[in-house]
């Protein structure tokens, strides 16, 4: 079987497995760069956005119809999964799930802030589908109720997703059930927080790994449009490499 092409970065996973060669977050020409590395199973779990170009549709596209089976999960790839699933993009989890279904439909729900890549990328803040995914738990296990639940998780939506920090999300609980109580809650909620995104990355992960991914490419053809083959074909030059971990 062949190695497998995993774009990660602040989603926390073990990245000591064999036949997996893991990269930066993808931006716009990973995929591209991928496929022409020779990579038949690429896997997105993070990717970059705002002031850098994010991965591109189209060369996900492009990807699947060179027969390179594309995964999704988390959080970037949950986002282009759920989108793309229709092309043969496959997703994985409670994310991609969230997203496909329109449960969930704004992109900052799967948004952190990380450190450098000399840093790890460890994440600065909290997923917004973390902070649900933790709030459920605890009203599963009768710690909050279903209106607090809404209500915290409603103040942390408010602000914006650079912003929502376990400082954050403590406030969020003192102002919900007032100072010594709140802090208490927010104890419960730190001592049993839920990575549903790392949960998913690993679910797709030991997917791949234990089994091969078939390449769903049918019914539709591939739009080889003059502005994807200026920014693909023509100026190769100006693609990003991919840069292993």
């Amino acid at each position: 079987m062949s190695d497998i092409c995993v774009f990660v970065g602040p989603t926390r996973l073990e990245k000591d497995q064999d036949r997996i060669h893991f990269f930066a977050p993808a931006v716009l020409g990973s995929v591209f760069q991928a496929v022409l590395a020779g990579y038949k199973v690429i896997c997105i779990i993070d990717g970059y956005f705002g002031n850098v170009p994010s991965v591109w549709h189209k060369e996900i596209l492009f990807a699947l119809k060179s027969g390179t089976a594309v995964c999704g999960a988390s959080s970037m790839g949950a986002l282009r999964a759920a989108e793309l699933h229709a092309y043969g993009m496959i997703g994985f989890g409670w994310v991609y799930r969230a997203f496909r279904r329109g449960v969930l439909q704004d992109d900052d729900e799967v948004c952190v802030i990380h450190a450098v890549p000399e840093l790890n990328f460890e994440p600065l803040s909290e997923a917004m589908v973390n902070i649900r995914r933790s709030l459920a738990g605890m009203r599963g296990r009768g710690l909050i109720n279903r209106e607090c639940e809404v209500r915290i998780a409603s103040s942390l939506k408010d602000l914006h997703f650079s912003r929502r920090t376990l400082s954050a999300v403590r406030s969020a609980f003192e102002d919900e059930f007032g100072g010594s109580r709140g802090a208490a809650k927010f104890d419960l909620y730190e001592s049993s927080r839920v990575d549903v995104k790392a949960l998913d990355a690993v679910l797709m992960l030991n997917a791949v790994l234990s089994s091969p991914v078939a390449c769903k490419n049918d019914g539709w053809k591939f739009p080889a449009t003059d502005h994807w083959i200026k920014q693909f074909l023509a100026e190769t030059d100006t693609i990003p490499p991919i840069n292993r971990w």
